[in-house]
């Protein structure tokens, strides 16, 4: 389970084509992008994704300038939820 806004994108693309050079399998990633642009990217990577605008509406689509400011707060809070969105479907995501 990975949260990823515009920002991170770059981030987000050298995972997947790292991962695919050494042959991992990412059919089982499942993305939660913060904005549109990030969804159709991560999906053009052939990644599952779950996007719900109404959910990542106050996610800013910038990346951080600085460690702990207001978007970089604003990301890591959504990447813990969507963690714990599915770990309470009863996934285990270890």
């Amino acid at each position: 389970v990975m949260t990823c806004n515009h920002g991170q994108s770059e981030l987000l693309m050298n995972f997947v084509c790292s991962s695919r050079a050494k042959g991992f399998d990412l059919s089982n990633v499942l993305i939660f992008p913060t904005d549109v642009e990030t969804k159709e990217l991560a999906e053009g990577l052939g990644l599952t994704t779950f996007y719900e605008e109404k959910l990542m509406a106050s996610i800013p689509k910038k990346e951080a300038g600085v460690y702990g400011d207001t978007t970089f707060t604003k990301v890591m809070f959504a990447k813990i939820v969507c963690v714990q969105l599915v770990n309470e479907l009863g996934f285990d995501v270890l």
